[in-house]
């Protein structure tokens, strides 16, 4: 049922790590392929996603057909054993692997952040589907649906089942034998794994940004340290605290084994070291008779197809890459995660990982960090893992020969010195981390220096709000003033985040700054832009300070009612969202929470739709209007509340100020679209500017400026090259 331990370790170690240092050397000529290349060695992300893609196909078919073959060749007595007193030490290893994971979380420091505006947002978040997830109603679907937990329970009822069925010798053996045909296929690709750690190394030390890097440590130091306390003070803890050995004799049984797992990277290979160095433990320090010796031979591989502790700790990236996107998970979503993840980690890393970044919602381009640190990282793992096979073994073996005995003053200490442990390395971690990474947040200067991707026509700023010089005459049109003149007026608003804004030249710039050049052009005329204040806006309109006015301006029925103003048609539809401080995302983004909420004052810009949603989805809240959405910011009483606006805006805010986030607890409802206002009850104008949004919306105009002014995508022609040695250095231009 189990893996063979005839494995000569002297004859597969050197070719193993010959292997090792080819991994290695691809790493780091992958390393400085992307720094010497920069961006353009993205392109080489194509070698890893193969690479990713053939390793993942026979994981989830090796899973099941392994563990029915495992599982199904126990006797009663391996059975029983594994029952009563096996699964009871996995579960306190296991336990002890999720406690790390979610202590290790609160060495994360609280990190400024703010994010562009993301289609997430406007989606309810996926409710788990525990019975879909775990319950395999349907094998067939739930193999390709990629559920792993449904397959584990399967296979492990199927295995269950097996045992001590009479006919079952050939239906496991065939089973075993599609196991070991998977691993072949396996072992085909992993001979790749130079390519593919190159393809992803390049691209991500050609794309990777300085911020981002410093982020990356702090993955690295909570599995480093997660590992140590676990292998070195908790494990060997645990064993003495209910065995007879101290901890020389038992750091001595395991020091080559850890020692080799690291090595050569691979827990499988070092079974025959593990368990000759439990029977010399065993031989050496207690009375063990004749028919004692071959019992690690059978402990050992009860142990080996279940999840070991290093593949827990490895879970620590899900944590990691949550607040690497500045959306850490809750604390009360740890038992959730880690129940999966437990469930995830019988198959393979590369497959539970993707499976809740998915979950989460997490952006899996992260997922080619954790292949790339990974090489390294996974050993410090595979440590773990061995540590966690051997204290199952000696734990296992001591009760089936009398000497497992609790003692509770040395429990007690166990506790004491994993506690302490665990807050010596959080708190300096956390320190660490604070110091380190929490001041390499740039996103406020990348959204302040963005550009205009076109500027070829003739525009200026007014420095304040003034009728035009040239009044309409009788019967004249706007249009024909328009043309007349050369020049088009537009009213604008100054700080309208990321509609219309100044970057860090103090030229004006934004969504609706960008499509109003676009207009220019297409009528042939240069621009003045005139600003305006929000509470001001009809009565300039109506006064001819400007022909037409933008700025996230939304359809208000009352005014188009009274025939104050015209729309076009909507160039952009909005969605709701509040921006609260980081500390009340949770708060904010149900809406049952939100009606729940007493005394809680809400600002929203005048005249904006969004002050009668609000009243109508919200009645509890108290709403007070704003000139702009930037007074929400800079007046103090404010500051603790809640700020109502779009989510594409309220997120390009929240770059500028990382103490706070959008949320929208209404997907799916309470849209605006956004239009321009047009003076003087100019149908023809009206008409005009309907029809040419109709056009810019066809010809991808308004897409491409969406990505780039709402997304945060730069265009290829306009991005900006992140440093490398060939551009920077060796001054190589394309």
């Amino acid at each position: 049922m189990s893996p063979s331990t005839d494995l000569s370790v002297s004859k597969h170690k050197p070719q193993r790590f010959a292997f090792t240092w080819w991994i290695v050397g691809s790493l780091f000529l992958g390393i400085f392929v992307g720094l010497f290349f920069g961006g353009d060695a993205e392109k080489l992300q194509v070698l890893g996603d193969i690479y990713i893609g053939l390793l993942q196909m026979t994981v989830l078919p090796f899973v099941m057909f392994a563990l029915i073959a495992n599982i199904g060749l126990l006797n009663y007595f391996e059975a029983r054993l594994l029952a009563r007193h096996g699964l009871l030490i996995l579960m306190t290893l296991w336990l002890i692997g999720i406690c790390s994971v979610w202590a290790f979380s609160l060495a994360l420091p609280t990190m400024e952040s703010g994010a562009f505006f993301s289609s997430l947002l406007t989606q309810a978040p996926a409710k788990l589907q525990f019975i879909d997830l775990f319950i395999p109603a349907n094998p067939f679907m739930a193999l390709s649906q990629n559920a792993v937990p449904a397959v584990v329970l399967f296979s492990m009822l199927f295995g269950i089942a097996c045992i001590g069925f009479p006919e079952r010798k050939s239906l496991l053996e065939h089973c075993n034998q599609a196991a070991k045909v998977l691993l072949r296929v396996n072992g085909f690709v992993v001979k790749l794994t130079p390519i593919g750690v190159f393809g992803i190394a390049a691209s991500a030390a050609g794309t990777l940004t300085l911020e981002e890097f410093g982020r990356v440590q702090a993955y690295v130091l909570m599995l480093l340290l997660a590992v140590l306390i676990v292998t070195l003070i908790i494990l060997p803890l645990l064993i003495m605290s209910c065995t007879p050995f101290t901890y020389r004799q038992i750091f001595r049984a395991s020091r080559d084994a850890l020692l080799t797992a690291f090595v050569v990277g691979s827990i499988f290979a070092i079974i025959p070291l593990l368990t000759q160095g439990v029977s010399r433990l065993f031989h050496a320090h207690v009375t063990a008779g004749e028919e004692h010796v071959r019992i690690p031979d059978l402990v050992l591989p009860l142990a080996y197809p279940f999840p070991d502790i290093g593949r827990l700790l490895s879970l620590v990236f899900i944590v990691f890459a949550a607040w690497f996107y500045g959306k850490p998970l809750d604390f009360l979503q740890y038992p959730e995660m880690l129940t999966i993840g437990l469930f995830l980690s019988f198959g393979k890393l590369i497959t539970a990982i993707p499976f809740l970044l998915d979950i989460y919602h997490i952006p899996d381009d992260i997922f080619n960090l954790f292949l790339t640190v990974g090489i390294i990282c996974r050993r410090f793992a595979d440590v773990a893992g061995a540590m966690h096979l051997l204290t199952f073994t000696i734990v296992t073996t001591a009760i089936m020969t009398g000497h497992f005995k609790i003692r509770w003053r040395l429990v007690l200490w166990t506790i004491m010195i994993t506690l302490l442990s665990f807050m010596i390395s959080i708190t300096a971690l956390r320190l660490h981390l604070t110091h380190s990474v929490t001041d390499l947040y740039s996103k406020d200067q990348e959204i302040l220096q963005m550009q205009l991707l076109y500027s070829g026509v003739n525009a200026k700023v007014l420095d304040y709000s003034r009728p035009n010089p040239a009044p309409l005459t009788e019967g004249q049109k706007m249009l024909d003033r328009i043309q007349q003149r050369g020049l088009i007026r537009i009213g604008i608003l100054e700080d309208n985040l990321p509609f219309s804004y100044y970057n860090h030249n103090w030229q004006l710039v934004g969504f609706d700054v960008e499509l109003m050049h676009h207009l220019a052009k297409d009528l042939g005329v240069g621009i003045e832009f005139v600003p305006y204040e929000s509470e001001y806006l009809m009565q300039e309109l109506e006064n001819d300070h400007f022909d037409i006015a933008v700025s996230s301006i939304t359809a208000n029925p009352r005014l188009l009612a009274s025939r104050r103003v015209l729309y076009s048609i909507s160039y952009l539809n909005t969605n709701f969202a509040f921006v609260v401080p980081d500390h009340q995302r949770t708060e904010f983004a149900d809406a049952e929470n939100v009606r729940a909420l007493e005394n809680i004052r809400v600002g929203v810009r005048k005249d904006s739709v969004f002050a009668d949603r609000i009243k109508y989805y919200f009645p509890n809240l108290q709403v007070d209007e704003l000139d702009s959405e930037s007074d929400f910011f800079a007046i103090e009483s404010f500051r603790q509340q809640a700020l109502v606006t779009s989510a594409e805006g309220g997120s390009a805010w929240t770059l500028l100020n990382p103490g706070y986030e959008a949320v929208n607890p209404l997907p799916g409802k309470a849209g605006a679209p956004l239009v321009i206002a047009i003076g003087g009850e100019d149908l023809q104008l009206e008409k005009y500017l309907s029809t040419w949004i109709t056009l810019k919306r066809q010809d991808g105009t308004i897409k491409q400026l969406f990505e780039h002014w709402i997304q945060g995508k730069t265009p290829h022609p306009g991005k900006q090259r992140r440093w490398s040695i060939l551009h920077d250095v060796l001054q190589q231009s394309d």
